[in-house]
């Protein structure tokens, strides 16, 4: 579902921060290569548990520690962690679907401007999303039934995308972190739920 990721880098083209993208990018394209080459030798049940657990772990202690509008620090993290990031960023998308949680661990703590997280996100995976496209050709991951559920789904993805980009770009950005880190308790208790019945 490509599509949505255009109408996201066209909507957020002039808010994203191009250093966590550096970073970040190098990390991924080693991850992907390593998804790629490791795809039948990884468990990927038990990878989905790991993730959901620190992910689940990460969004409570976040809550926890910004409660009630806390003010903390903005990280400042050298940029070679975000490479570390960035490479489990990829290979947790190449063999599961899920680079979102290692991209916000590194990313949430630093405060960007929530627009600029947003732009640097949907810009971040969107180049991430293509570098995978030749692995999975080479996986046979684009059967003719896939495509064809793509291409259904294709207006549905662009109107919920169009819906999302508009309630973003009005939403209150003191709520936005809080509710990232809402969002990642979920996410890592679907993953770790996953992993456990996968």
């Amino acid at each position: 579902m490509r599509d949505r990721y255009v109408i996201s880098v066209w909507s957020f083209r002039k808010s994203w921060d191009g250093w966590i993208i550096s970073w970040m990018l190098p990390g991924a394209a080693l991850g992907i290569l390593a998804g790629y080459y490791y795809a039948e030798r990884v468990n990927e049940a038990q990878l989905m548990m790991a993730l959901g657990a620190i992910t689940l772990a990460f969004g409570l202690y976040r809550l926890w520690v910004e409660r009630g509008g806390r003010i903390v620090a903005a990280s400042r993290s050298p940029g070679w962690v975000g490479t570390i990031f960035g490479g489990i960023m990829g290979l947790t998308s190449q063999i599961a679907h899920a680079g979102g949680p290692p991209f916000q661990m590194w990313v949430t703590p630093r405060k960007l401007p929530h627009l600029t997280f947003i732009g640097t996100s949907a810009i971040l995976f969107a180049i991430v999303n293509w570098m995978k496209v030749p692995a999975y050709l080479a996986l046979g991951a684009f059967p003719h039934e896939v495509i064809v559920a793509a291409l259904l789904l294709m207006p549905l993805a662009i109107v919920s995308t169009l819906f999302t980009v508009h309630w973003m770009k009005r939403m209150n950005p003191e709520r936005f972190y809080v509710l990232i880190y809402a969002l990642m308790v979920l996410l890592g208790a679907k993953l770790l739920w996953d992993g456990l019945h996968g």
